[in-house]
């Protein structure tokens, strides 16, 4: 079954960068290879709602983190949202990637601040030069916490130069998007994939 993807100017016009977002699918997003499918060879974060950051070179789950850094071409970044927050961070010119997951808990602990902080450790480069998108996420109108705006603050406050919010409600659009909370848990989730190609390296 074919899984739509879409993906966002903002990223599309940095040379070298590949991204996308799941939509809702009739795939089952929680079948064991729907990863595989969507980023193959990734590397993919625990997510257990919390601001920690790890930097990695292979594919593979890695524990306890919400978020994601590397400078490795062709090994795609993932992860699992419905409802949270999918944070693309790019370093053009090292170049470096990182991709967050941040919900409710992991924006109250700045996890963005602290991936940042992790990228800036990796880069050739200022958060000057960068560029952050945020996904469609639960919006205000659906949610007592604003992520939406909390977020684009953070990034601006860590000094990244582009800060994009498509500022676009998951619980909103349920003919294209997952909710966790609109749907009372039962439902799928997207996955966000970022990757750095060989050939920008």
């Amino acid at each position: 079954m074919e899984i739509a993807i879409a993906t966002f100017p903002a990223l599309q016009s940095l040379a070298g960068i590949e991204h996308g977002f799941t939509l809702r699918t009739q795939a089952d997003t929680r079948a064991p290879d729907f990863a595989e499918r969507v980023a193959p060879g990734a590397a993919w974060a625990e997510q257990p709602h919390d601001n920690s950051v790890a930097v990695v070179s292979r594919p593979g789950c890695y524990l306890g983190v919400d978020a994601l850094v590397t400078t490795q071409p062709n090994l795609p970044l993932l992860i699992r949202v419905a409802d949270c927050a999918a944070v693309y961070i790019v370093d053009p010119i090292t170049p470096a990637v990182a991709l967050a997951h941040s919900g409710k808990r992991g924006t109250l602990l700045n996890l963005v601040g602290a991936t940042t902080q992790t990228l800036l450790a990796c880069s050739r480069s200022t958060p000057s030069a960068w560029t952050a998108l945020i996904s469609p996420c639960i919006g205000p109108c659906h949610y007592e916490v604003d992520l939406w705006t909390l977020l684009e603050r953070q990034l601006q406050e860590a000094g990244i130069g582009a800060v994009h919010n498509v500022r676009t409600c998951t619980a909103c659009h349920l003919d294209r998007f997952y909710s966790y909370r609109a749907e009372k848990g039962q439902t799928g989730r997207h996955f966000a994939f970022l990757r750095i190609n060989a050939h920008t390296t």
